[in-house]
């Protein structure tokens, strides 16, 4: 077993045990609540540490997770050369960390580390972080939820046209002899997603670049493309798509007849109360998304949320989120798959906190020019910058298989 795996399922352990004892606690309070007795405060008070300490089991499982698939990705070559000199993998990726901030300073590690950088120790003395450098689009998945859930296309125009193809045809039952009547015909309506531009201009020295041991250059970009991956995270979700993609959260709501598709609007629930969601709103959200979708969709919400929906039972006292105890697969809600983004809003008044969606149909991430980079040598002697970018839209597409739970003003 890799150290990966091993450290993925005892994460998964964790949360088992802390899931287990949050559930119990929960139950505890539930009783005195239903019986009005005293000691609630300090049953809230460990439901609290209790919940810290999934939240923590249930970040750290992703978070391994995604640094397996990376590594998997890279092939595992650095990890198994590491392995094969006795170095610890994380103590080396801590050190790289912890050099790089201090300006490459050798005297900012303790022992261990500097043993542990020692072991990728160049001819000449120097060190490299190279190996610790995924390609562009690995940052940009590992930090997008949204790239792995929606569709992605790559185009070679500024803008994306898409069809509606989403009106019924007309027809009649008719009886022998009756006269033949013209039935409606549908029409196909029209989408665009235009594309916007992300763009850094990063500025370093001639000398630091020739005297460095490791590609600067390299470093630089990797820092800006990790920055691109956030910001991308965060337009899909909540972008204005002014200068940005429009975010799948940002579209027109319909709150009368949430259940019929209108094009343009998604579908919206609205909550009994600003600062609570309950079960039955859950229930009610997904019995407004068609069953067809329901196979490929994710309820998605950020992790307050998650924790108060954590709290909630069914009619029979059963907890409705669980968590999966399979490496690589998510929770469940209500028996749909989950999804954490971060970019959502937490429960409060007017707050869209909850999005059920078949995410690979409703939104549509267009790239046109994946990350590219100008050395300028230049514009700023003796200085060199380099500009850049990464062209990209992003947009609903289908407004049939998305709905938000709105929270109450």
């Amino acid at each position: 077993m890799s150290e990966e795996l091993k450290q993925i399922n005892d994460s998964i352990k964790e949360i088992g045990t802390a899931w287990e004892a949050s559930k119990k606690t929960q139950d505890e309070l539930d009783a005195k609540i239903a019986k009005n007795e005293g000691g609630q405060a300090e049953i809230k008070a460990k439901i609290e540490k209790i919940d810290e300490h999934l939240n923590e089991a249930l970040d750290m499982k992703k978070s391994l997770e995604e640094t397996a698939a990376a590594v998997k990705r890279m092939g595992g070559s650095l990890e198994e050369k590491l392995e094969k000199k006795g170095v610890d993998v994380e103590v080396y990726g801590n050190a790289l960390k912890k050099w790089v901030k201090s300006g490459f300073k050798m005297e900012s590690l303790n022992e261990v580390e500097q043993k542990a950088m020692s072991s990728q120790s160049n001819p000449d003395g120097g060190y490299s972080i190279q190996p610790f450098m995924g390609g562009t689009e690995n940052i940009i998945f590992d930090t997008s939820p949204m790239r792995a859930l929606a569709s992605v296309a790559s185009i070679g125009t500024n803008e994306y046209i898409g069809k509606y193809d989403d009106e019924r045809s007309g027809s009649r039952w008719a009886g022998e002899g009756d006269s033949v009547a013209t039935t409606s015909t549908p029409q196909i309506g029209e989408f665009s997603i235009k594309i916007k531009k992300l763009e850094a201009y990063p500025e370093t020295t001639e000398e630091l670049m020739e005297d460095s041991n490791f590609n600067i250059a390299s470093w630089l970009q990797q820092h800006v493309s990790e920055d691109f991956g956030l910001k991308e995270a965060t337009a899909f979700v909540t972008g204005a798509g002014v200068v940005d993609p429009r975010g799948i959260m940002t579209y027109t709501q319909k709150t009368a007849n949430a259940d019929v598709y209108t094009r343009g609007q998604v579908g919206t629930l609205e909550t009994a109360a600003a600062g609570a969601i309950t079960t039955d709103e859950l229930v009610s959200l997904r019995a407004l998304l068609k069953g067809a979708y329901r196979g490929n969709a994710y309820f998605g919400y950020n992790r307050a949320t998650e924790a108060v929906i954590r709290k909630l039972k069914d009619g029979q006292g059963n907890y409705i989120w669980q968590p999966n105890y399979q490496a690589g697969e998510a929770d469940q809600l209500l028996g749909q798959r989950t999804v954490i983004l971060e970019d959502m809003a937490d429960v409060g008044s007017d707050a869209l906190s909850v999005v059920l969606a078949d995410f690979r149909k409703s939104y549509l991430i267009v790239d046109r020019v994946g990350i590219s980079v100008l050395e300028d040598k230049f514009t700023s002697l003796p200085n060199t910058r380099f500009y850049i970018r990464k062209r990209v839209g992003g947009g609903v597409k289908c407004f049939d298989s998305i709905k938000y739970l709105k929270q109450a003003t």
